[in-house]
Parts: structure tokens; C-alpha cells; sequence
């Protein structure tokens, strides 16, 4: 069993580690931290420190004025405690009370009057009603009995402290990960110094003339220094944070002044590295891809897709030395301006082929009309029927390459096995055989893609034989059309989307229009070999959906995007 000069060395040690451990918090938060919120942090430690000096000097005092002194100093941090949490919670959780300057010293009004009767006590007993020597653990030891005052200023401490709890609980509740457990460990770590109290005041009495209360700091203080240290509690405050951060639409990632992670939006998520990138260095915490502050979008690869995102920083309070790093998600830019360098340049080639293929059929008209009048002979106007055949032909085709090559707006969910079967059954196929080897959902504009389709199964049906078979899939990053036909030479493969560019003397236009959809859609082509030897058009950066397309399932998509 523990004797009494050990059960003294133990407190007078939590004693002292109750001082050192809040005073190097306050020294940190003053130090290294600026702000309304960090400074009431730090002056809650500072009290804290003054509370666990005097209580360890009142145990060693050996005279009553001795201990008297030394009570002063404790009384100094005791009254200034519960008023700096509860400023500490109001400013850290944005709880909307104002907390002016003048409001801020109201506060300080109770402690004031009841350090003003502690120093006058003697003469009036209002504060301790009396002072007695007992003997406790084989030491000497002054007791007070407590006065009317007393209780006047522990009811005011304690209203302020259950202020406090109620802000911080309320807070940890709905805030983000982070602060929950910030906010958690200050609840802790605030908790159990004044349970202690609570016991010493209404439970132990008298009987007990010391003050467990430093104790619970001594043990309370280690989760302090756990949200201060490990969680970076005085780093940031989390003010109107799901108002401002949360509803930001670019990444935002809040780093301290040691460079590392504070905090993040639910679009910087996205973007994170790992489960819980928080606390990491940055460099660690975001893609590889992604630097610092950039001049140009830079591309990202975010689940399985590339994506383009432009990133700048912003420093906070310069003396705080955080910062604030913005990446902007400029992919839909991105898309639209190589969707416009496309059709500015393949309205050069429209123009140049729309020119060529159009005059040799004219000059046709105009030679065989002109031979007719010379000669009298009206045979001669049969064969001015193939060239206009071919120019109105060519005038359709040059109708529907200009619209298709417009950028699309607004895109719905459509599924595949639906628009394949119906531009199979718009196309004349013959006993062309079509097989749907997935189902999904992508976002598309319906007509534009059946039209995608239709131009894909017909130049199967033209290219690959009568009795061709052609199969359409959706891998994981897009969809595929390929058939079982003769295949695409591989020095071919590059023209087969230039205008004009035919083997069977169509107008060419078929595939240009194909690559026109897509490009319009912000998709990628290319053709390549298919599994059984024909040829296959591979369509890639397509918002997919793989598994079967209920209408319900379609719905559901439509309205996530709404």
C-alpha cells in the first residue's frame, strides 16, 4: 500500500506536469498561432498553468499567509478558465454569439468582483468564511470553508463551462471529420479536470483539503496537447466552413505553414490521395499529376478518366503562414476549345472537299446540257442524271456533316442495346446480322448518336459483305462497334475520317460524320483490328454506365445529373 509521502510526491508530480504540458500549449498558441480563437485557446492554457502553480504551491505552503498567496495565484487561473473556453468555443465553431471587445470584458465581471473579495477576504469572510490547519496524509495542510461568494462564482463558472460544452458537442455533431475530433478531444480533454472539481466541491468536502482538480489537467491536458499537436487545432478555425468550403465547386485543399493537409472539400476528395490524406505533406496527399500553383490546366487521371485542372494558391493570414491551394476542374473547357480548334479545322477540309467533289459533277451537267444544245441530240441529257444524283447525294451528306459537327449542350442517358437496335432497323442491311454483347448507359444526345450508329452500320454492311455480323459492346471507359468483315488496312486507318475519302465510290462523307458525333460529344475514335479479323471503332472518355438499363435506372441517372 501506498504511503502518504508517496500519495504527496504523486500529486505534486501531476501537479507539475499539469503546469508544463498547458504551459508549453500557451506558449505554442501566443508563439506560433495568431487569431482571436487560438489566442483564447492559449490564455485557457495560461490559466490552466496559473490554477496547477498555485495549487502545487498552497500544498507546500507552510505558513497561512504562505498559503494564502499562493491561493491568490490559483484563484487567478480558476476564474479565468471557464471564460476563455467558453470564448475559445464560441469563436472556433462560428456559433454566431458576438463576442465584441466590450462583451468579451463583461465576461471577466463575476471572475473580477470574486478575485476582488479573495484579496479583501479578511476583512469581510464573504469568499472563505474560514481558514484551518488539519492534518492529511501525515502532512499539515490549510483548509478554507467556503463562504457565500464561493458558490456565487462556482455557479457562474459552471454555467460557462456547460456554455461551452454545449457549443463544442453541437459543433462535433455536424462538422466535418476533422474538427469532430478536434472538437472531441478538447471535450475530453475539458471534461475531466472539472468532474474532478465537480467531486472535490460537492462530493469530498472539506474532509479533502486538496485540490484534485490540477490532476484531471494533468490527464486532460494530454488531449489537449493531441488536438493542438496532432490534429493542428489552432492551425485553422472551421468558421462558416460548410457554408464556404464545402460548397465550393473547386478543389480546395487548406495546408498549415508546415506544408501539411488541414483540411479539404468534398471536391478535393475526389482529388486525394489515400483514405484519410489528412495531416500528410501535400506532395503526398494529391496526385502526382497535379503541382503547385500552374499557369496552363494540367491533366489528371480521377477514376480512370483524364481530366484537366488548373491550380493556384492563395496565402492566409500572413501570420498564421497557411495555405489555400484552388484547383479548378477546367475539363469542360478544355473539351470545348479542342472541340473548336476540330471544327475549325475540318470546316477548312468541308469547304476544300465541298468544292471539289461538287464541280467535277456540275461540270458534268454543264458539258452534257451544252452538248444537247449544240447537237440537237436530247440522249445526251441521260447522262445528266448520274451527276445529279451524285450532287444531291453530296448536298444531303454536306447538310448532315454540318450539323453533326455542332458542339453538344445537353446530353441525356441512353442506353446502348436501344440506340444500336434502332439505327439497325434505319439502315437497309440485308442479312447483316447485328449482336449487343453489353448493356449500359451513356450520355449522349439520343438522335446524334443512333445517326453515329446508323453511318457505322452502314458502312459495315457496305464494306464487310452481305452476310457480315457486326457487335457492339461497352467497356469500361466507352463503347465499341466492330464487325467480322475484311478489316481496315493499317496505312488506311488514317484517312478512313478524312473527307472525300471513299472505296466504293460513295460520297465519303459516312465516317467523317462519325468522328464529327463524337468529337462533338467530347469522345476519342480509332479503329483498329477486331477480334475475328474486321474492323473496330473504339470510342473512348464516354460517360458510361455498364449493367442493364432499366427505364428506372435511366431515371435515376437523368436526375443525378439534374
Amino acid at each position: 500500500m501506498a504511503t502518504a509521502t508517496s500519495w504527496t510526491v504523486l500529486l505534486l508530480v501531476g501537479y507539475a506536469m499539469a503546469a508544463g504540458i498547458t504551459a508549453s500549449i500557451a506558449a505554442y498558441c501566443f508563439l506560433r498561432r495568431s487569431g482571436r480563437a487560438p489566442r483564447a485557446f492559449g490564455g485557457c492554457m495560461l490559466a490552466l498553468v496559473l490554477w496547477s502553480l498555485g495549487a502545487f504551491g498552497r500544498l507546500l505552503a507552510a505558513t497561512e499567509v504562505g498559503w494564502y498567496a499562493w491561493t491568490v495565484v490559483m484563484y487567478l487561473g480558476v476564474v479565468s478558465t471557464a471564460v476563455l473556453l467558453f470564448v475559445f468555443a464560441a469563436l472556433y465553431t462560428g456559433s454566431g454569439f458576438p463576442l465584441s471587445r466590450w462583451r468579451t470584458g463583461a465576461l471577466f465581471a463575476v471572475p473580477g468582483v470574486s478575485m476582488l473579495l479573495l484579496a479583501t477576504n479578511g476583512h469581510h469572510g464573504l469568499f472563505f468564511a474560514d481558514i484551518s490547519l488539519v492534518s492529511f496524509w501525515g502532512m499539515a495542510t490549510f483548509t478554507p470553508e467556503t463562504g457565500p461568494w464561493f458558490w456565487v462564482h462556482a455557479t457562474y463558472n459552471y454555467l460557462l463551462f456547460g456554455a461551452a460544452t454545449t457549443l463544442l458537442a453541437r459543433f462535433a455533431i455536424g462538422s466535418h471529420r476533422l474538427y469532430r475530433r478536434q472538437t472531441l478531444a478538447v471535450l475530453g480533454g475539458a471534461a475531466i479536470p472539472w468532474v474532478a472539481n465537480v467531486t472535490y466541491v460537492f462530493v469530498l468536502g472539506p474532509g479533502v483539503p486538496i485540490d484534485p482538480t490540477p490532476l484531471g489537467f494533468a490527464f486532460g491536458s494530454l488531449l489537449f496537447a493531441y488536438a493542438v499537436f496532432g490534429l493542428g487545432l489552432t492551425d485553422l478555425t472551421p468558421v462558416a466552413r460548410s457554408t464556404v468550403i464545402d460548397a465550393i465547386d473547386d478543389a480546395v485543399f487548406v495546408l498549415g505553414e508546415d506544408g501539411r493537409l488541414v483540411d479539404l472539400n468534398p471536391a478535393a476528395e475526389a482529388l486525394a490521395r489515400g483514405e484519410d490524406p489528412i495531416g500528410r505533406p501535400l506532395d503526398a496527399a494529391l496526385p502526382a499529376e497535379l503541382p503547385g500553383e500552374t499557369d496552363d490546366p494540367q491533366p489528371v487521371t480521377v477514376d480512370g478518366q483524364q481530366r484537366w485542372y488548373q491550380t493556384r494558391e492563395l496565402p492566409l493570414d500572413g501570420r498564421s503562414g497557411g495555405t489555400v491551394l484552388l484547383a479548378s476542374d477546367l475539363t469542360e473547357q478544355m473539351r470545348r476549345r479542342r472541340q473548336l480548334r476540330e471544327q475549325n479545322r475540318r470546316l477548312e477540309e468541308f469547304t476544300r472537299v465541298a468544292a471539289h467533289d461538287l464541280r467535277n459533277p456540275l461540270n458534268a451537267v454543264s458539258g452534257y446540257t451544252e452538248l444537247a444544245r449544240e447537237t440537237g441530240n436530247v440522249d445526251h441529257l441521260e447522262k445528266v442524271d448520274p451527276a445529279t444524283d451524285r450532287m444531291e447525294a453530296l448536298i444531303d451528306d454536306l447538310l448532315t456533316l454540318g450539323q453533326e459537327t455542332r458542339v453538344i449542350e445537353e446530353t441525356i442517358p441512353v442506353s446502348l442495346p436501344e440506340a444500336a437496335r434502332r439505327a439497325w432497323g434505319g439502315v437497309e442491311t440485308g442479312s447483316a446480322c447485328l449482336d449487343v454483347v453489353d448493356e449500359g448507359v451513356l450520355l449522349a444526345h439520343e438522335k446524334r448518336f443512333v445517326q453515329l450508329l446508323e453511318n457505322l452500320f452502314r458502312n459495315a454492311a457496305a464494306h464487310g459483305g452481305e452476310d457480315v455480323t457486326v457487335r457492339v459492346g461497352m467497356p469500361p471507359n466507352g463503347f465499341f462497334v466492330a464487325d467480322d468483315g475484311t478489316g481496315i488496312p493499317t496505312d488506311r486507318r488514317a484517312d478512313v475520317f478524312e473527307y472525300g475519302y471513299s472505296t466504293h465510290g460513295g460520297t465519303g462523307l459516312g465516317l467523317p460524320v462519325v468522328r464529327s458525333i463524337a468529337v462533338a460529344h467530347g469522345w476519342t475514335v480509332d479503329v483498329t483490328d477486331a477480334d475475328d479479323g474486321g474492323a473496330r471503332f473504339e470510342f473512348t472518355d464516354v460517360r458510361v454506365r455498364s449493367g442493364p438499363a432499366s427505364e428506372g435506372a435511366i431515371e435515376e441517372e437523368a436526375d443525378s445529373r439534374s
